[in-house]
């Protein structure tokens, strides 16, 4: 062959080498190994030149031992590609041998091909010797010991399939995807920094691997904690924080995502976030941009996050701010009830009574606000978010069925504190709930001293109870009568000494 084209071929492996890397489309897998190809073109190349200059010698031998050899190993080569390829294609989990045997199978190769090629030429003696010697040290490399550990290493968490190219490891702290693993190192890219990290496998065999693309490469779950102030409610945080992840874009599944109060550390409640995104690649700019969308929802509810400080208020300070979140959620619960239909016969110096008098009390998911069966002391308005009431299915039993759903302005527990009877149903809070306590001693304060007040009261309820159970005006007003009977006896019997 003519030394042009001997040249060109020897380009054309660069540019196959390249594709073959790049993997640039989907056949690029079946391009074979371009190493020992272009070896061998590099020694049929400079023994044209020898030849070219008529020069002769040993050194034309030797370049043709090694065009000759090198071509042998890389059809070799060849050959156990295409072996691995098609044994993938016929396995039954579609993967192929662990890589490291083909790494065995062609060196072993390779050192049999130096031999043969040696002793072909009879210069298997002393010299020839030397140099498969050389080779093999080469394989094995400096530290016979270490090398051995790492070959045997690399066959043991090949085989038992630990990770394989294309994972998202974290191996003694290093964090990356797994780009190749030869019988000596592991390759992990490591994409925040943009480097390869180059790990011996005995270190691997060693230490502890964690593989985020196991037991699914479709979602990798990701943790971050944020500090928030003690002032915020956690129901009301978890909700916001909630809502945040929702409508993230890199966030998927999202009814599996968690938020989980911590801690109560020195400055602030710390919340962890568990949540699963899609590209591992985009971890840091997800993480990044979850901080900044809940740092914008936190300012929208009114709070901040909290950073450390030494609280060095006086306590006129301290009772001044009390007084002043103390104010605004007054003014909260009274616009709230001033729009209750069931305390339209009050007037505002009655209703803005209620709410100094009687507290404003929070609860978090899931708690109970009152239960079915206790006995009724207070009644509630619902300030701020959802709650949901449930009855026993059968009596006695503690299977419950949710019969109905409270949101800001209804009320509940009215009748069992009118007439201090068993609470009728329970009533649980759905996330962060804020209720308006009205006591029994504020409903006889603004109801029972006032008659207009008390009648109006009672026809409400006469007219609501009429609705639900499809009542005449006769039952009706019975109904009516009847209650605001009750009424009068309950509160006499409870405020007698009084």
């Amino acid at each position: 062959m003519s030394l042009f084209w001997l040249v060109l071929l020897w380009l054309l492996t660069f540019v196959l080498g390249r594709v073959r890397q790049s993997r640039s489309f989907k056949y690029s897998r079946w391009i074979p190994g371009m190493l020992f190809f272009r070896v061998s073109l590099t020694a049929a190349i400079l023994t044209r030149l020898l030849l070219l200059f008529e020069q002769q010698g040993e050194a034309l031998i030797w370049l043709r031992l090694v065009e000759s050899g090198a071509l042998y190993v890389a059809l070799v080569e060849v050959f156990l590609d295409v072996l691995w390829l098609v044994l993938a294609r016929l396995g039954r989990r579609r993967v192929a041998p662990p890589r490291i045997l083909k790494d065995l199978l062609l060196v072993a190769a390779t050192m049999l091909i130096v031999a043969v090629q040696l002793q072909s030429q009879g210069l298997l003696t002393t010299l020839g010797s030397a140099a498969v010697l050389g080779g093999l040290a080469f394989v094995v490399g400096p530290g016979t010991a270490s090398q051995i550990s790492n070959i045997s290493s690399a066959l043991t968490f090949q085989v038992e399939r630990q990770f394989s190219v294309g994972d998202w490891v974290e191996i003694d702290g290093c964090v990356g995807r797994v780009e190749t693993v030869s019988w000596n190192s592991a390759y992990l890219y490591d994409n925040a920094r943009d480097r390869m990290i180059i790990l011996p496998n005995s270190v691997i065999d060693t230490g502890k691997v964690i593989n985020f693309s196991r037991p699914t490469a479709r979602r990798y779950q990701l943790d971050i904690v944020m500090g928030l102030p003690y002032e915020a409610p956690p129901g009301k945080i978890i909700a916001i924080l909630s809502t945040v992840l929702d409508q993230h874009p890199g966030v998927v599944d999202a009814n599996d995502a968690h938020i989980l109060v911590e801690e109560f550390s020195d400055s602030s409640i710390n919340y962890r976030l568990w949540f699963f995104i899609e590209d591992y690649m985009q971890r840091a700019v997800i993480k990044s941009s979850l901080f900044a969308d809940a740092w914008y929802a936190v300012h929208r509810a009114g709070y901040s996050f909290p950073y450390p400080v030494e609280d060095v208020r006086t306590f006129a300070d301290t009772e001044r701010r009390d007084g002043e979140l103390e104010q605004q959620l007054q003014d909260e619960s009274f616009a709230v009830l001033r729009r209750e239909p069931l305390l339209a016969s009050l007037n505002d110096a009655q209703i803005r009574d209620i709410v100094v008098h009687d507290p404003v009390l929070s609860f978090g998911d899931d708690e109970a606000i009152v239960r079915e069966g206790e006995e009724g002391g207070s009644m509630y308005v619902v300030l701020e978010g959802t709650c949901s009431v449930y009855v026993n299915a059968v009596m006695g039993s503690k299977d419950q069925i949710e019969v109905a759903e409270l949101s800001q302005g209804d009320v509940f527990g009215e009748m069992a504190a009118l007439t201090d009877e068993p609470r009728k149903a329970s009533v649980l809070a759905k996330g962060h709930v804020m209720v308006q306590k009205i006591s029994q001693r504020t409903i006889n304060d603004q109801f029972l001293k006032n008659g207009d007040a008390m009648e109006a009261f009672a026809a409400f309820m006469a007219h609501r109870e009429a609705r639900r159970c499809e009542f005449t005006a006769d039952q009706t007003e019975t109904y009516e009568l009847d209650l605001v009977e009750r009424m009068r006896k309950t509160f006499a019997r409870l405020f007698s000494s009084g």
